[in-house]
């Protein structure tokens, strides 16, 4: 897969956030809470090979017991793909996405549809990408990571205004905070044409992260260039 989702977006989880999991699975083991599937997430998100070995087998003997538990099935699918066996990864999320959809799994599915159309984005299979992000949106449709895909689609066809519509649409629901959207809106504005808006941009990304790599030469200076011509 291509490394917009499952190794350095959505459920990439840097060191800080791995810690904050594992403090809150030790306050839920409090309340004889089961975290086997948050222990399972946080093994994941490592990406180190014998942790996600671990954690396939947890998930395995977690399955061997309830086949359709959504949780385990998406967990696995993330895992999966981790390994590289993203055949195996699509089985268990097509047990997912086949079913009807549950408000009690609704964030667990729309991972599995997220990662589906991150696959198929992967292997250039836009309109498949599209079904899947389609169904995330009606569903949920202030879904960031949707509606970012959505935008990568569009940039790779390089449509950039439409592109950028998805992006302003993402970058919004994230608050404005989410610098690697901010980047790629400022980038398909830059694209566009829209050349006061890509430096706006780039400087509201500034604000959030002033050492974002690229923004002043790719994007800021760029723009400026464009302008004087």
């Amino acid at each position: 897969m291509h490394s917009s989702f499952s190794e350095n977006g959505g459920y990439s989880t840097a060191a800080k956030a791995i810690q904050m999991a594992k403090d809150l699975i030790e306050e839920l083991q409090k309340t004889n809470m089961d975290t086997s599937i948050l222990e399972c997430n946080v093994l994941i998100a490592t990406k180190q090979k014998s942790e996600l070995t671990l954690a396939s087998k947890t998930l395995q003997a977690i399955l061997q017991k309830n086949s359709g538990y959504v949780p385990a099935l998406v967990a696995m699918g993330l895992c999966k793909f981790l390994m590289g066996s993203s055949s195996d990864a699509r089985n268990y999320l097509k047990q997912v996405i086949k079913n009807q959809y549950a408000l009690e799994f609704a964030e667990s599915t729309e991972k599995a549809l997220l990662l589906m159309a991150d696959y198929f984005i992967s292997v250039n299979k836009f309109d498949l990408a599209e079904a899947e992000l389609q169904k995330v949106l009606k569903h949920n449709a202030s879904n960031v990571k949707a509606e970012e895909f959505m935008g990568l689609i569009k940039e790779k066809e390089r449509a950039y205004v439409d592109a950028a519509a998805h992006y302003e649409k993402a970058f919004e629901m994230s608050s404005r905070k989410n610098e690697a959207v901010g980047f790629r809106l400022a980038f398909n504005y830059l694209k566009a044409e829209r050349l006061i808006d890509c430096i706006d941009i780039s400087k509201e990304v500034l604000k959030v992260n002033p050492n974002f790599p690229g923004i002043q030469t790719d994007l800021i200076e760029k723009a400026r260039q464009s302008i004087r011509k």
